[in-house]
């Protein structure tokens, strides 16, 4: 039997209680760049999914290196946003990068086909 050891379950801190940043690579981008980051807090989790539209704030604070503002974050290129937070959501709930990219593209895709459906004539 293998018990929960505390050191693999926790987020890292320093002594002063601030989040330790963590190497990422950048799986979904040509030539996979890594980045220095700190996971999400389950509140800062818990935000991201509640308000979706804080994404550029919540994640340009998580990015430590290289260094982005909010403005910065949102004119990122579309790919490059969607690897760091693919990276920093992977991070933050020790997932593997690939699986969270399949349920978004599962999502997007079954969201497309649900307005399909909604959109349809009726043919009764």
């Amino acid at each position: 039997m293998a018990y929960l050891e505390k050191d693999k379950t926790l987020i890292l801190r320093d002594a002063e209680g601030k989040l330790l940043p963590v190497e990422v690579e950048l799986e979904y981008l040509p030539e996979k760049p890594t980045i220095k980051a700190t996971p999400l807090t389950k509140g800062e989790l818990q935000e991201l999914y509640r308000f979706p539209e804080k994404e550029d704030e919540v994640i340009a604070r998580h990015v430590i290196e290289p260094t982005y503002t909010v403005e910065e974050y949102k004119d990122l290129k579309i790919p490059v946003a969607g690897a760091i937070r693919t990276a920093i959501l992977a991070l933050s709930t020790d997932s593997e990068q690939e699986a969270l990219h399949n349920a978004s593209v599962r999502a997007v895709v079954d969201s497309e086909e649900a307005k399909k459906k909604d959109i349809t004539p009726n043919k009764s």
